[in-house]
């Protein structure tokens, strides 16, 4: 007796020590595998009445007798077999032995399922031999898939079997895209965009019909700098939908297609560039070079952001030590991944003008906006148009604001939270103030009230800072931390627990990289980029 190996995730095939099986009947070989399948053991009595449901009782037990001995004379089983047998045959029961040298391709996908679901969010701040491993699993298990769960297969004349055979290819049509998607999202993550896009394509070929998947494939080719071959693929998307589901795509996936007609992709990389790491692969004009664990950071929270746990990021450094660069590849990641982005500036010379950070991030994306009064009813619209008075040409026929200074502050505040709640509602939102240090004071207030309310809301959105490093910003800086109930730790390598630390803290006059967290309930990350 020899290992016994099932490929069912296509037409079936049984394999017996280096041999493939040739059934006599499809009974025997639809009995094998229901039997590898379902596991432990079943009465005879629902077995032939699943496998032989026309006759009478006495005509089902003595077909399954003459098709069990035929499967055991396939299988080499005797009486005398050494080891134990596959099938655990008793008087009333019929089973297979899981344990006797036996494998499905079912399985492997399943165990590469069951690591995927472990590891949510970004892989990139996994140990690097616990990602290696997924990898491998994962790229094992995409492998298998030769067609859907017994493709071809069926027995006419046995509806339980094939009613048992469709809800199994529902179900592990549904395991095999889970290991598609999270592989390509992996491949994504470490910008081997090439390697992602093969992987994404294969999971089509099997799930044509599938929307999430043309959903990364168009923004794989958008990282790529291919805008063309995104908008072919939502084209490809839209008219499967049309001819399979007479459907269109959804929301989520016209508006992605609308954002990379409008945002400009990335720079196409050389054809002879090596694949690197995300965070030297694919986004503006050059590598980010030793920056791969503040990237990381801020990829990790951006999808921590993305279940609704609203997340503030503060990257702090020296003048031109690459904050707004850091800043910026992630903001272009982010973008392709389908984030809602605004960006603001604070100047110097501006603090005299209220507001003049949030007005620079806000206007550029109201004004992209067809229908601003679908965000807003025109009671928060008239309140925001104390930041945008344009708002008061495009409606004419707005409210005025209340007009009590006690409580319009407060009014004009919630008014850009319900934008921005009605924005990350669409998409994560991730908004960006670059040069916080110079924000002016009403700026500075918008956006601690925003961060508490999208918390208490559980507002799907990142808010991302930079601050020049310095003892002229320090007090900056530590009222940013105040707002989160923490403090800015002066030495760096303070600021994280002993265990958490990622390399020894630089010596003095030696410049250094390093990730630091502000101690506190997770809310704020800070990021010292030296």
């Amino acid at each position: 007796m020899g290992d016994l190996y099932l490929t069912l995730l296509g037409p079936p095939e049984v394999r017996h020590g280096d041999q493939v099986l040739l059934f006599s009947t499809r009974k025997e070989l639809a009995l094998l595998i229901y039997l590898a399948v379902e596991g432990g053991v079943h009465s005879r009595k629902k077995l032939s009445e699943q496998f032989w449901p026309e006759g009478d009782a006495g005509h089902g037990r003595a077909a399954l007798r003459i098709t069990l001995l035929h499967l055991r004379h396939m299988l080499g089983e005797g009486a005398d077999v050494f080891p134990v047998p596959h099938l655990l045959i008793k008087r009333d029961t019929l089973g297979l032995d899981l344990t006797s040298a036996i494998e499905l391709d079912l399985h492997i996908l399943l165990e590469a399922c069951t690591s995927a679901r472990a590891s949510t969010g970004t892989t990139l701040t996994m140990p690097e031999v616990a990602r290696r491993r997924l990898l491998a699993q994962l790229q094992r298990a995409t492998g298998l898939p030769r067609g859907e769960f017994l493709e071809g297969f069926s027995l006419r004349d046995a509806p339980a079997f094939d009613d048992w055979v469709r809800f199994q290819r529902e179900y592990w049509h549904l395991r095999t895209s889970e290991v598609f998607d999270r592989l390509s999202q992996m491949q994504f993550e470490a910008g081997e965009l090439e390697a992602a896009i093969e992987t994404v394509n294969r999971w089509l070929v099997l799930s044509p019909l599938h929307e999430d998947a043309y959903r990364r494939l168009m923004r794989l080719h958008f990282a790529a700098g291919d805008r063309a071959a995104a908008l072919h693929a939502y084209d490809t998307c839209r008219a499967r939908l049309l001819t399979g589901m007479q459907t269109e795509p959804t929301p989520e996936t016209v508006a992605l297609a609308s954002r990379m007609r409008t945002v400009a992709p990335p720079r196409r990389k050389e054809a002879s560039t090596p694949p690197v790491a995300l965070s030297s692969a694919i986004f503006l004009d050059g590598p980010l070079l030793g920056r791969t664990t503040e990237l990381s950071t801020l990829i990790k929270a951006y999808h921590t952001a993305q279940h609704g746990q609203t997340q503030v990021v503060l990257l702090e450094g020296e003048v031109g030590i690459g904050k707004t660069r850091l800043a910026s590849e992630f903001l272009a990641w982010a973008e392709v991944e389908g984030a809602d982005v605004l960006r603001g500036q604070a100047f110097e010379t501006g603090g005299q003008l209220p507001y003049r950070s949030m007005i620079e991030a806000l206007r550029p994306r109201i004004e992209r906006e067809n229908a601003p009064d679908d965000l807003l009813s025109d009671l928060w619209l008239a309140e925001l148009a104390r930041l945008l008075p344009e708002l008061c040409d495009r409606y004419p026929d707005l409210p005025a604001p209340v007009g009590d200074k006690s409580v319009a502050r407060n009014r004009l505040f919630e008014a850009v939270v319900r934008l921005g709640q009605a924005l990350a509602a669409r998409t994560p939102l991730v908004l960006f103030i670059d040069d916080v240090q110079w924000a002016d004071a009403a700026s500075l207030d918008v956006l601690h009230y925003l961060a508490r309310r999208f918390a208490e809301s559980q507002t799907p959105a990142l808010l991302l800072l930079t601050l020049l490093r310095g003892e002229r910003y320090a007090v900056r800086a530590c009222r940013v931390a105040h707002w989160y109930g923490t403090r800015c730790a002066a030495d760096p390598s303070a600021a994280l627990p002993s265990h958490r630390r990622r390399h020894p803290a630089p010596a003095p006059g030696i410049r250094g990289e390093r990730r630091w967290a502000v101690s506190g309930p997770g809310t704020l990350w800070a990021v010292a980029v030296y």
